[in-house]
């Protein structure tokens, strides 16, 4: 048998780990070089001159099918329950294209047409159920949803493509469904804001929500996706985003990376195109994102208001806490005082 030359596998370890290294040390010099471009792409004076086309460039970046037309879905309402001040449905948005939307809206029983009407967002692993108070008391949610509407405000609570599947069953895989959006040029983010803004389209033309009383609250991935969702879609008033506004790229999560986004859109760049409408962003200071930046982030969001000659539109606040919603009402009181 032909021998040729061998030698011992731990030969070349020190290649390879100086191959890890140099694209370790690649990345972040393209990430310094990437924020110094950001900083030219967008100031408050210049979102301030013409934020239309800043909010194009970011539906844009998110991609597929944010772009695609919008036909109104009908509704299937299922009663499930008087409780206090609310009445609560399962409902179930069927879009044309056969998309299936879940989720439960708890209605404030008086007077509905004129009190705020909210999206209300779970995090990761969550359900409507869950940040609704419905299962295992609300965990770290805090009775975020039930808070808001003990305050008078109705709220339609979707369900994230972000369940717990050894909880609640019906396995998915995200990473997979966000990849083959990619492929069609789109992201699970835009994918889930078009859900939202098709639910919205049927609440506005058939529920009687008042349409210059709609605002978005939300924790962790629901953080997230009430700042896109609002940023998005300037349909929405005013925002609470708690446990999510820091330094975002201190990690790659894929369903949280979008093409260009380093020298176009990061966090403080997206809530700038809420500016100037009200927003409320928030972070325990226990919390691991806290320590990524928030405090640094949320100082980069005010200039966008203070152009606007509307400082008091943001709010930021660190509070005694970890990765939950506040135990104080400061940040709920804020946004339903918006949308008064």
């Amino acid at each position: 048998m032909q021998k040729y030359y061998a030698e011992e596998m731990t030969k070349d370890i020190p290649q390879r780990a100086e191959f890890v290294e140099s694209i370790h040390s690649f990345l972040q010099t393209s990430q310094a070089c990437a924020e110094k471009d950001r900083i030219h792409f967008i100031t408050p004076e210049k979102y301030k001159n013409d934020p239309e086309m800043y909010r194009e460039k970011f539906l844009d970046m998110l991609g597929f099918p944010l772009r695609e037309k919008r036909e109104m879905p009908t509704l299937e309402k299922t009663f499930v329950a008087r409780d206090k001040n609310v009445d609560i449905f399962r409902l179930q948005f069927v879009f044309p294209n056969g998309l299936r939307y879940y989720g439960l809206y708890f209605r404030q029983v008086e007077d509905f047409e004129n009190k705020p009407f909210l999206f209300g967002f779970h995090g990761g692993e969550g359900t409507p159920e869950l940040v609704s108070s419905i299962h295992l008391n609300s965990s770290n949610y805090n009775h975020l949803i039930r808070r808001l509407t003990d305050k008078g405000a109705s709220v339609f609570v979707p369900q994230l493509l972000l369940w717990n599947i050894n909880n609640y069953g019906n396995p998915y895989d995200r990473l997979e469904v966000d990849g083959r959006l990619r492929q069609l040029g789109g992201s699970i983010t835009a994918f889930e804001i078009w859900l939202m803004q098709g639910a919205l389209d049927y609440f506005l033309a058939n529920e009687g929500v008042n349409a210059d009383k709609v605002g978005v609250a939300g924790m962790s991935y629901g953080g997230m996706y009430a700042l896109h969702f609002a940023a998005a879609d300037p349909r929405v008033k005013a925002c609470y985003s708690c446990s999510w506004v820091c330094n975002i790229f201190k990690w790659a999560r894929i369903d949280w990376c979008y093409a260009n986004a380093q020298n176009s859109f990061a966090v403080a760049e997206t809530a700038a195109l809420i500016a100037p409408r009200p927003l409320v962003a928030a972070m325990g200071v226990d919390d691991e994102f806290y320590a990524h930046g928030a405090d640094a982030e949320c100082a980069k969001i005010a200039p966008y208001y203070e152009a606007f000659g509307k400082a008091e539109n943001f709010k930021y606040v660190a509070f005694e806490g970890r990765h939950e919603v506040d135990k104080s009402d400061e940040e709920m009181d804020f946004l339903l005082n918006a949308l008064k």
